[in-house]
This record gives C-alpha cells, sequence and structure tokens, in this order.
C-alpha cells in the first residue's frame, strides 16, 4: 500500500480548505458613494433642467430658477441665464420680493406653516423665541384633551425645543446648532415630509429626552399655554440627548450648506442614520443645489455602490482554490483507486 497517498490527500483538502477562507475574506465590498455628476449626465437631460426652471418661474419662486440655473452650470448644461433674464427681474423686483417675504413669513410665525425661503424663517424665529414649540404643544394638547389621536413625534420635539431654548439662552448659543436642527426636523414633521422610518428614528433617540406620555399627564388640568410651556420643561432631560444631538446637528449642516426651506424637501430621501450623514455629505458638497439634485436623481443620490474591495486578490484566490480544488479531487481520486497486484 502506497502511505504517501493519505498525507497528500490531506495535505490537497488543507489547502482547498485554506483557499475557500481566502476567497472568503477577499469576497468584501466597499460601500461607495455614487458619481453624482455621471449621474446627472446620464439620467437629467437639458430639457428636463430647463423645464424646471420655466415651472419655478410660473410658480412665482425665483429662488427654486436661480438654483436650476446653477445646477445647469455646474453639470454643463447648454442652458443661458439670459434665456430667464426678464421673467427673474419680473419676480426678483422690491415690491413682488416684498410682498413674498412679509406674507410668507407672517405665514411662517405664526401659523408654523412654511413653504418658501421667508415663510420657513418665520417658523424658525417662532421656535427659537419658544412661540412655535408652545403653539404646537398646545395644539397636541386640545387634541389628546378632546380625545383625539396626538403626534408623538411633534409633541416630542416641541417639548425638546422649548428646553433647548432655555438651554440656549442659559448657554449664550451654545445649544443654538441642535436647536437649529431640532426646530427644522420638527417643522419638516408638522408638514409631512418625514419618511415612517426616519420618525420612528427620531422617537426612539427622543423618547428619553422628553417623557411626552408624563408631560400629557402633567397637562391634564392646565388650562393655559403658559402652564403647557412648564410642564414641558420638567418633563425635558437633557442629559439623554446625546443620540438626538447627533441627528440635530447633521440636520442643522444640512440646513447651513442649502437653506432650511430646501432642508425641509430633502429631508424626505431619508429613512435611517446612514442615510441621514450620506445626505450631509451631499448637500456640503453641492450646497443649494442639493434640492435639484435629488429632485433629478431621488434617492440614488444618497445611495451607495458596491465595489469590490480587492479584485485583484480576489481573482489570485480564487484561481489558487480552484488549483486546490482539482488537486483534491486528484488525490482522492488515487486515494479510492484499488492498488494493482
Amino acid at each position: 500500500m502506497n502511505y504517501w497517498r493519505f498525507p497528500l490527500l490531506l495535505a490537497s483538502l488543507l489547502l482547498l480548505a485554506g483557499g475557500i477562507k481566502s476567497l472568503l475574506d477577499y469576497w468584501q465590498y466597499d460601500e461607495l458613494a455614487p458619481d453624482v455628476a455621471q449621474l446627472m449626465l446620464h439620467q437629467v437631460t437639458a430639457d428636463e433642467v430647463r423645464q424646471n426652471i420655466r415651472e419655478a418661474i410660473v410658480a412665482d419662486n425665483p429662488s427654486d430658477a436661480r438654483m436650476y440655473l446653477n445646477l445647469a452650470q455646474t453639470f454643463g448644461y447648454p442652458i443661458s441665464p439670459v434665456e430667464f433674464q426678464a421673467d427673474l427681474a419680473r419676480l426678483e423686483s422690491p415690491l413682488n420680493t416684498a410682498r413674498r417675504t412679509v406674507n410668507d413669513f407672517t405665514t411662517g410665525f405664526v401659523a408654523g406653516d412654511a413653504a418658501s425661503g421667508a415663510g420657513v424663517a418665520g417658523a424658525i424665529a417662532s421656535d427659537f423665541t419658544v412661540v412655535g414649540d408652545v403653539r404646537d404643544l398646545w395644539e397636541q394638547y386640545q387634541i389628546h384633551a378632546k380625545g383625539g389621536t396626538i403626534n408623538p413625534l411633534i409633541v416630542t420635539l416641541a417639548g425638546v425645543g422649548v428646553g433647548l431654548t432655555a438651554a440656549t439662552v442659559a448657554s449664550v448659543g451654545a445649544t443654538t446648532p441642535v436647536k437649529g436642527g431640532v426646530s427644522t426636523t420638527k417643522l419638516a414633521a408638522r408638514s409631512g415630509r418625514l419618511t415612517p422610518n426616519f420618525q420612528q428614528l427620531l422617537l426612539k433617540q427622543s423618547s428619553d429626552v422628553f417623557n411626552y406620555k408624563a408631560f400629557l399627564l402633567a397637562t391634564r388640568t392646565e388650562r393655559s399655554m403658559d402652564g403647557v410651556g412648564k410642564a414641558a420643561v420638567k418633563a425635558y432631560n437633557p442629559q439623554a440627548m446625546r443620540a438626538l444631538q447627533g441627528t440635530a446637528e447633521r440636520v442643522n449642516n444640512i440646513r447651513k450648506a442649502s437653506s432650511t426651506a430646501d432642508a425641509l424637501h430633502v429631508l424626505k430621501y431619508v429613512d435611517n442614520a446612514d442615510d441621514l450623514v450620506r445626505l450631509e455629505k451631499l448637500s456640503l458638497k453641492y450646497g443649494t443645489e442639493t434640492k435639484g439634485i435629488l429632485k433629478f436623481l431621488g434617492k440614488s443620490a444618497i445611495g451607495t455602490v458596491r465595489v469590490l474591495r480587492k479584485s485583484v486578490e480576489l481573482l489570485v484566490s480564487g484561481l489558487l482554490t480552484l488549483i486546490s480544488f482539482i488537486s483534491s479531487v486528484l488525490s482522492l481520486a488515487g486515494f479510492r483507486r484499488p492498488l494493482s497486484s
């Protein structure tokens, strides 16, 4: 009997096992950000960009029209600003600008409803003076008192906002970025622009910061907005802000890189924390054009592309594994073949 066959078979099997392990080790991907410039040029035509400029002008929205013109310049679309110069001059006249600003700011400050930049500014300004947060708490409290269904996220974010406003005053503005992010997120929630998944994430992060159930219980005998505001301060726990603070700061960075009005639009593409991180990076790179990019490309603009981490090593490992497999088969065949007498 040839005793060398068994060691050879064992060695071949060990080499095969090592090759398979090496192959699996190299079968790893990196999640890379997509090439937005290439996506734009391959998926969006100049006519589509031009059409969006026209629609913005018809909608009395010179800000969006300018944004699409800038986007055309960034990605090299053959669209000249001269083509829309007369329309933009009319929309941006002092009288029309003042009319839009006053109307939208007032609506945003008083009612918290905002579509334009001025309207958003009004809503955010009311939040920084506590008016907006207490107003939202009062509205939700009234719904609860009548047996209706409240919006837990709005109650929670408004309660956090009341606490942050007090902290901002006490810290001479140190918590302003967090407050700006919370207010922007709450405004997006009020206008129905947050995905269910992102709402759940925000509730999870903020539930320990503001106990909205305890707040509603404490306000069951309140009859004034002032009393509601005081109850909110008592239900606020700043020690639990860590997770929500990170999210709020990212939202605030998105707001600062583009605008608050644009942030409300782009947050609707966020489902989870990773989406928010990628949206922040996109906003920091493209600024005010982020809204237009997402309108054209959708969530693919903040998606990822899977790329093999070590493609050359994978090919070499695959080849060695194949050789080991063939060697193992041959060794096994030789081991099982009866010896000739």
